[in-house]
């Protein structure tokens, strides 16, 4: 019996989930020293001098911009792709957004869109990495920095990658990793800025001691939420129930399950919630410390995979980064220009698949700013999430392989 393969897979193992969800409800959540020793060897880690955390990174780019001090009206270039909090993070510190198309080969800023963002006169740029896929990073920074552009690095979903043997995180001003559900690195929420300068570090610390005391309910929930989702994307859970579910959804014609992760509230805020203020709990760190052992051996299974379904067909409309680049793929995607009937072509074969959960920010009509991004409008509507995750069989290998040559335009 072939076991259909689920979208995507939580990091962590189900009975991790099940000690923490334990550890969570029982033990100490605001041990200072833990996240201490947790920033430091995060920060060792990335290859950063400094490290620190916050409860989510849509908080820690708050902190940035608000110890940068920048006038009110300030441009902030952004990708027009990402989680919509950092947008409604840039309104709140009545900063500016300018959306800066991509490159579809490399889901980062396209060289030439930014050129001419840079005409806004930016003081900020939001350097985003997608999928796991890394971009000329050393020509991107090169051009934000010659025109005098504060650079913030945001690698949640490249943490490892490398460019010209440099770590990916190590090329802003400052970088930002969000250790959220599904990441590669997942601590059931957390945000972490990390930064080679001494004056600005020492301002995120005192950024971070204002922070409210941590929430044990909302660290509960957190957990919850990973076991349910780790159980729903097991082997057998997953074909008994969860696919089932899926492709009746797909037969309908879609659904906000069609997504990722489901969609997300694409209305403004009225105020920053207080959850996003409060603090990084020592649970969250234990967890970190727990998972960082175990990053270079789940990093080199999932990326043997991907390079393994690369060597197998000829689908070249896909994002394949630049040379010099070393990929580590947190979703592998290709491009689909129908997608609702290459969904219905692959859940046929038993893979399932989705698009981005991520908002098109560049494209929000109840928001002041949007943006012309052609090429992010085509991820967006036609970039297919396939089965990416470390704990991909040789079998399943080599049925997504399979199902790709025979869907691959001729």
């Amino acid at each position: 019996m072939k076991l259909p393969i689920s979208r995507g897979r939580i990091s962590h193992t189900l009975f991790e989930d099940l000690v923490w969800l334990v550890r969570s409800v029982f033990s100490k959540i605001n041990d200072s020293q833990t996240v201490t020793r947790f920033e430091t060897t995060f920060a060792k880690y990335v290859g950063r001098k400094h490290c620190i955390v916050f409860p989510f990174a849509r908080t820690g780019i708050h902190a940035v911009l608000k110890n940068l001090d920048l006038p009110e009206g300030s441009v902030v270039l952004m990708p027009p792709i990402t989680i919509k909090p950092i947008l409604d993070v840039v309104l709140d510190l009545k900063l500016v957004p300018v959306f800066v198309d991509i490159d579809q080969s490399t889901v980062c800023f396209s060289e030439s869109a930014l050129t001419d963002a840079l005409k806004s006169s930016p003081r900020v740029a939001i350097l985003t990495y997608l999928f796991g896929i890394v971009p000329d990073v050393e020509a991107l920074c090169k051009t934000l920095r010659n025109a005098g552009v504060f650079i913030i690095e945001d690698f949640s979903q490249c943490l490892n990658g490398k460019f010209r043997g440099d770590q990916i995180g190590s090329f802003g001003d400052v970088s930002v990793y969000s250790a959220s559900s599904v990441k590669t690195l997942d601590t059931y929420g957390g945000g972490f800025i990390f930064t080679d300068d001494d004056k600005m570090a020492k301002s995120l610390g005192d950024s971070q001691r204002e922070l409210s005391k941590p929430s044990r309910s909302r660290l509960i929930k957190k957990v919850q939420t990973d076991l349910i989702r780790n159980f729903a994307s097991q082997p057998i859970v997953f074909a008994l129930l969860t696919f089932p579910v899926l492709r009746f959804l797909t037969w309908r014609g879609g659904s906000k399950l069609t997504k990722f992760t489901g969609d997300r509230d694409q209305q403004p805020l009225p105020s920053l919630p207080a959850e996003w203020f409060e603090s990084y709990t020592s649970i969250q760190a234990k967890v970190g410390l727990q998972q960082l052992k175990q990053m270079e051996e789940k990093d080199t299974k999932r990326k043997s995979a991907i390079n393994q379904i690369n060597s197998s067909h000829n689908f070249k409309d896909r994002p394949i980064g630049k040379d010099g680049g070393e990929n580590v793929f947190w979703q592998y995607i290709v491009y689909a220009d129908n997608f609702p009937e290459f969904q219905k072509q692959l859940t046929s074969r038993g893979v399932d698949c989705a698009t981005t959960s991520l908002v098109k920010i560049s494209g929000l009509e109840s928001y002041p700013f949007q943006g012309v991004t052609p090429n992010a409008d085509r991820l967006y509507s036609n970039g297919v999430y396939l089965p990416c995750y470390h704990q991909l069989t040789k079998t399943q290998i080599s049925r997504i392989s399979n199902a790709l040559s025979e869907l691959e335009p001729k």
